[in-house]
């Protein structure tokens, strides 16, 4: 007969079999509680699916997106967003849209896209129908002209065809024939060998002898002989002297004006000049809100090249874009003058209530100094 085990034996027994238990029990929720710490800290934001692949759109427009050699996308908003959707650990691809520029606000509101990450320009009306991140770059509308620096005959000859020019030579002229009227009134009859004849012939040949006199050529053909005619002459050839001198000097600053900064055409009204912008843009509707007439391109590049082939005489379009472009296709040939006409703050556009907008703007936010930096290396 085998005896069963005493108290000291069941205890130890029943003492093994509950730490044997709680010790495994004990080890899962630790393991548990490591793993779902480690999988806390890189998950994506609130609201944000992990699996879901974000379709961000983009266009062509530098500096903010374009394509390199190889086909990659580029540019200031391009690189802005891929740091920014790495440090959230989102999945994203590129949905190439038309370069107008309205397509892509289109494309945000139909669904077709999540997010569009270029230049997107903050305006009120916009604002009721989708979400703007934080600004991540200011900037207004802005001017540019042809540079006129490297052809002087171009300056010389629209200087020539200016209406200040005209008014000049029609004052010259004016004064020219009063002092040889004043002349053939009073050596028209003790001097007829040179003023007489008709009427038309001796005020013709005391208009020759005034402009003659006032140039100092003085060819001597024609010539005063009365003490009040001499007297005539020689307050003209003073006066005439001056004259000239004056306008040998106006003439040429002038020029040299016209030459360096086309000053005749940036000087004037926007409704004076022959503008051009970019069809859809913000320069169009700029102008079409101050009813001011200007001729519409599909693209930036295709304005700014009629602007230096001078089918226009100016472009307005945003200022990023403009001083890109100019920068590196038109240097020498387009100048930016600074001429802000509208404030223009850039931004990312996404869907009215996306869960994207918050980590979006911290993100933004936190990268403010640095942005002010890259935006004068790339602008």
């Amino acid at each position: 007969m085998r005896r069963g085990p005493g108290p000291e034996g069941s205890r130890r027994r029943i003492g093994w079999r509950k730490g044997g238990c709680f010790l495994p029990l004990l080890l899962l929720l630790l393991v548990a509680g490591i793993g779902s710490g480690r999988a806390a800290g890189d998950a994506p934001p609130s609201g944000i699916t992990p699996s879901r692949t974000l379709r961000v759109g983009v266009t062509e427009e530098p500096p903010f997106a374009e394509r390199d050699s190889l086909g990659e996308w580029r540019g200031f908003a391009v690189d802005l967003w891929r740091e920014i959707a790495g440090d959230l650990g989102l999945g994203y691809r590129f949905v190439e849209l038309p370069v107008d520029p309205s397509a892509s606000l289109r494309a945000l509101k139909e669904g077709r896209v999540d997010l569009v990450a270029l230049g997107i320009a903050v305006t009120p009306g916009q604002a009721r129908e989708i979400s703007y991140s934080y600004p991540y770059y200011p900037s207004a509308l802005a001017v540019a002209f042809r540079s006129e620096r490297a052809s002087t005959a171009w300056a010389i000859v629209h200087f020539l065809l200016s209406r200040e020019f005209a008014y000049v030579m029609g004052g010259l002229l004016l004064a020219t024939f009063v002092a040889g009227l004043l002349l053939w009134l009073v050596e028209r009859k003790e001097n007829p060998e040179h003023f007489g004849g008709k009427t038309i012939h001796g005020i013709g040949s005391a208009f020759w002898w005034a402009a003659v006199t006032m140039t100092t050529i003085g060819y001597g053909d024609k010539v005063p002989r009365t003490p009040k005619g001499r007297a005539i002459a020689l307050v003209w050839m003073f006066v005439g002297v001056v004259l000239v001198s004056f306008f040998t000097a106006w003439v040429t600053a002038a020029v040299a004006v016209e030459k360096v900064n086309n000053r005749s055409l940036q000087g004037r009204n926007l409704e004076e000049l022959r503008l051009g912008c970019v069809r859809g843009g913000m320069g169009e509707k700029f102008l079409g809100g101050e009813k001011i007439h200007a001729r519409s391109f599909p693209s930036a590049r295709e304005c700014l090249a009629a602007l230096a082939a001078g089918k226009i005489d100016a472009a307005v379009m945003r200022e990023p874009a403009l001083r890109y472009l100019v920068r590196t296709a038109y240097a020498g040939e387009i100048v930016v003058v600074p001429r802000p006409l509208e404030r223009i703050d850039y931004a990312f556009a996404l869907p009215r209530g996306s869960p994207l907008l918050g980590p979006i703007n911290e993100e933004i936010i936190r990268r403010i100094g640095q942005l002010s930096s890259r935006v004068r290396q790339s602008f």
